[in-house]
């Protein structure tokens, strides 16, 4: 394995590494300086965990890798790695142990220790385990860091949701003052200013129309789609190995037709358009060959239907003001899967939503 390629991973991780035996302590640290950022080490279990707890104090944050012996004095790796994880649940552990401590490794196995290393530790086999748990690392780092821009964009787009309904009830406001002044004054322009209310009207009910035609003609074929969008999803989250180039363009008609439903409303122009082009992007573009990542995007997929189906069931109240309420959100999160799809950088939250709010 390349050198270059597994620093892509490593450079930027923190090491606990826990050895009793000081040549053995000192030679494989010398081989783990060529990796990660930090190597901290231990002389047994006690030590180490005695570490543990001062460096989550000192930095409020954990190890990201904790590479361990298993038969220590004072305190074995196997009780040391318990003590860890009931601390933090998602920490890395590599065990290295003899072949004849078969009784302590079926214990670790148990635990869901992320890798194992068999002593004496050759360096092939030291690379490859360490490149598989950097590796699923650096793509629970990319999925949280997809998820926090999410969750920012969603609360930042709530906060503008509140303020442009406080805005149109002050503009409703202003339109009934108007009215009552004009009737009041019998001003000489009545009939001009009655003209331009009732136009203002007549979008609104032109508006209401659609939406009923909507509801009737083809809400239930936007369900149907989005149930057979839904199915798929689900059945590639059980089975990854079961996506193929064919799955993928299945996947991407049916996003094509749930678009062509919507460009039938111009009140869903940006929508159906943002849609179009996120169908073409799983057309065009292979998934990325990393299992892990491809497992995220689908993940990330189900949530998107989620949301989609909660703004399917404000449709279906026939509530004209809330037929774009869902639209930013679920651009934003088509432009999510979009990045990741094609391997891009997360975009900048303020970024994102001065495109979104470029009124």
């Amino acid at each position: 394995m390349e050198l270059k390629l597994l620093l892509e991973y490593t450079k930027d991780l923190k090491v606990l590494y826990v050895e009793d035996d000081n040549q053995l302590l000192n030679t494989t640290k010398e081989l783990l300086d060529n990796y990660f950022k930090t190597i901290d080490t231990a002389q047994d279990g006690q030590d180490g965990l005695d570490k543990y707890f001062q460096y989550n104090k000192n930095n409020d944050e954990y190890y990201d890798i904790v590479i361990t012996d298993i038969n220590m004095p004072r305190l074995n790796g196997i009780e040391m790695s318990k003590v860890m994880l009931s601390m933090n649940p998602d920490q890395e552990i590599i065990i290295t142990s003899a072949h004849n401590e078969i009784e302590f490794l079926s214990n670790a196995i148990e635990l869901g220790i992320n890798g194992f290393i068999t002593k004496p530790i050759k360096n092939e086999q030291l690379t490859k385990v360490v490149y598989k748990v950097s590796q699923s690392i650096s793509n629970k780092k990319f999925v949280d860091s997809h998820v926090e821009v999410i969750e920012n964009l969603n609360l930042r787009l709530e906060e503008q949701n509140r303020e442009l309904l406080t805005k149109n009830e002050e503009l409703v406001k202003s339109f009934r003052m108007l009215d009552t002044m004009v009737n009041k004054n019998k001003l000489t322009d009545t009939k001009n200013e009655q003209e331009i209310v009732a136009g203002a009207e007549s979008d609104e009910d032109l508006i209401k129309a659609q939406v009923q035609d909507l509801i009737k003609d083809d809400l239930e074929e936007l369900r149907e789609i989005h149930a057979e969008i839904d199915f798929a999803i689900i059945n590639i989250m059980k089975d990854e190995s079961s996506v193929s180039v064919e799955t993928i363009e299945k996947l991407a008609e049916q996003f094509v037709k749930y678009a062509s439903i919507l460009s039938f409303y111009t009140f869903f122009d940006e929508l159906g358009s943002s849609m179009s082009k996120f169908s073409n992007t799983l057309k065009d573009n292979p998934l990325p060959e990393n299992e892990e990542t491809v497992k995220n995007i689908f993940m990330l997929l189900e949530s998107f239907m989620y949301v989609l189906g909660k703004w399917q069931e404000d449709l279906s109240s026939g509530d004209e003001s809330k037929i774009n309420s869902f639209d930013a959100s679920i651009i934003s999160d088509m432009h999510t899967i979009t990045n990741m799809w094609t391997q891009q950088e997360v975009p900048d939250v303020e970024e994102d939503l001065d495109d979104i709010f470029d009124f």
